[in-house]
Parts: structure tokens; C-alpha cells; sequence
């Protein structure tokens, strides 16, 4: 069984979040959405035993169970968004926003702590926390721009790839997508492709980037059915976005073949869209 890290969020580089294995079960930590509850959550789970009076009040909600204190943090889905492109794209944010407080209610406090012990009972203390990659899923090549977004009027998150259509462009025969467009800017041809992420393969991504909890990597695979306004929201919405992208920059690789690399800064602009 390989460790579970502990997530800690550095908030003097806050370009960084770092993860820091832990070697047992007296913390550990994973993202979670309960039944009946649209938000995402992040819960820590400490050792009564080792638990220390002098952590940050950062958490929104907390409760004991089975020997085990547990914190439990919402985590909108801007935020959501910010960590997803961080763990995969690099891309930075300010991590000063994981210390911002919610307000939970009492139905989801309750629900929260009805639904985390069992789900601790059968998923995680007997888990096999096996070693598989999602990397080969969800990596971009020199000449492609991936992130993860949600547009506005759209409750969902999605992945999103851009590729420069060069001469030589071949597209990929395994289509892992949901939906795709092309546009032109600066008299290149982009190839742009959408695949829907269900809230159940966000938080699985996420635990298995930050704590090593496995997943079947096939559901990456799974094609989702979008609507037509969902399409049309989804190209008008990059298409704004992509225009605020740096021009690209040309570069020769080692064997002297042309490669291309997206500039600049898209971290304030990868959820709800841009302002009009």
C-alpha cells in the first residue's frame, strides 16, 4: 500500500502547494462531495493522539470520530478550478484563498459527517491505495494549451485542450473528448476539444494527484453527451477567453524542427469567463 500524503497549502510561495507524505494513518486527508450536495469539500482527519491545539482555524466545519478529529473545508468550484490547473498545467493562483471561511449550514454540516464515516469505513481505512497515472490522460504536448475551466451559466467543469493546427497536423484517432471546434486567430488554425468532467472524476483526479488514492482512469474515457446550448456556451466562452491568451512563441527544437508554446498568464480567467 503506498502513503498517503497530507495536504499543505504554502502560503509564503504561493505559487506552490506542497504535498508532504505521511507514512501511517494518524492524518491524512481527501477531497469529497456528499450525496446531496452540489459543493466540493476537503477533509483532514487527525489522530486524537496527535493532534495539536495549535493548527489554523481554517476549516469550516469539524467533528471526532473513531479516534480522529475531522476538519472539513468547502471549496467552491473557482477553487476547485485553480487547484486542478495547478496540480496538471502549473498554473499558479493565490493560495490565500484557501483560507477564506464559508458558512455551512446545519443540513450540510449534518450531512457532511453522516456521509464521511461511512464512506471512511468502507472506501478509505480498508482502501488499497494502489500506483496508477492520470498524467497520460490529461498532459499537453509543446504546442498545445490544456486547462480546466468552467464557462459561465454552467454549473460543470471541464477539460480543455488547444492545439495549433499546424501543416503537418494530424489529429489524434482516440477522440477523448466530448465536443470540439476550430477558430482562427493571428492566421493560425486552433483545434479546440471539451471533455465533460462528472464531480465524481473531479474529486478522483484531484485525490489522486495530491494523496495517491487510485481510480479506474478508464472513466477518463467515458464519452458524456452535451446539449446544444452547453456547446454553443462553451465556444463562444473559450473563444473570448483564447483571445486574452499572448501571442504564441515560435522556438526550434534540438533537431531544429519549429515547436510552439503558449505565453502569459491565464489564471484569472480559466472560471466563469471573462468580464464583458
Amino acid at each position: 500500500m503506498s502513503s498517503i500524503a497530507a495536504l499543505d497549502f504554502d502560503l509564503v510561495n504561493q505559487s506552490t502547494i506542497k504535498v508532504q507524505p505521511v507514512q501511517n494513518y494518524h492524518e491524512f486527508g481527501l477531497f469529497y462531495q456528499p450525496p446531496n450536495d452540489d459543493n466540493f469539500y476537503h477533509a483532514c482527519f487527525k489522530s486524537i493522539l496527535q493532534h495539536s491545539e495549535n493548527l489554523e482555524d481554517d476549516y469550516d466545519y469539524e467533528f471526532f470520530y473513531g479516534g480522529y478529529y475531522v476538519a472539513c473545508k468547502l471549496l467552491p468550484r473557482s477553487l476547485i478550478i485553480d487547484i486542478l490547473n495547478k496540480e496538471i498545467y502549473g498554473i499558479d493562483f493565490d493560495v490565500n484563498n484557501l483560507k477564506c471561511k464559508h458558512a455551512l449550514t446545519l443540513k450540510q454540516k449534518i450531512n457532511l459527517e453522516q456521509s464521511l464515516i461511512p464512506f471512511l469505513q468502507g472506501k478509505v481505512l480498508k482502501g488499497d491505495f494502489s500506483n496508477t497515472s492520470v498524467d497520460q490522460f490529461l498532459t499537453t504536448q509543446p504546442n498545445e494549451l490544456g486547462l480546466f475551466y468552467q464557462p459561465p451559466n454552467d454549473i460543470n467543469i471541464y477539460n480543455v485542450n488547444c492545439k495549433i493546427a499546424l501543416q503537418d497536423y494530424h489529429q489524434n484517432d482516440d477522440d477523448n473528448y466530448d465536443y470540439e471546434f476550430f477558430y482562427e486567430i493571428s492566421n493560425d488554425m486552433r483545434h479546440v476539444t471539451c471533455k465533460f468532467l462528472p464531480p465524481f472524476l473531479v474529486i478522483s483526479i484531484l485525490n489522486k494527484k495530491i494523496y495517491g488514492i487510485d481510480f479506474d482512469v478508464n472513466d477518463l474515457k467515458r464519452k458524456h453527451k452535451l446539449t446544444l446550448q452547453q456547446k454553443l456556451n462553451l465556444e463562444q466562452n473559450l473563444k473570448k477567453l483564447f483571445l486574452y491568451i499572448p501571442e504564441r512563441e515560435v522556438r526550434s527544437d534540438s533537431d531544429g524542427n519549429s515547436t510552439i508554446s503558449f505565453q502569459g498568464s491565464i489564471e484569472s480567467n480559466t472560471t466563469n469567463g471573462l468580464d464583458n
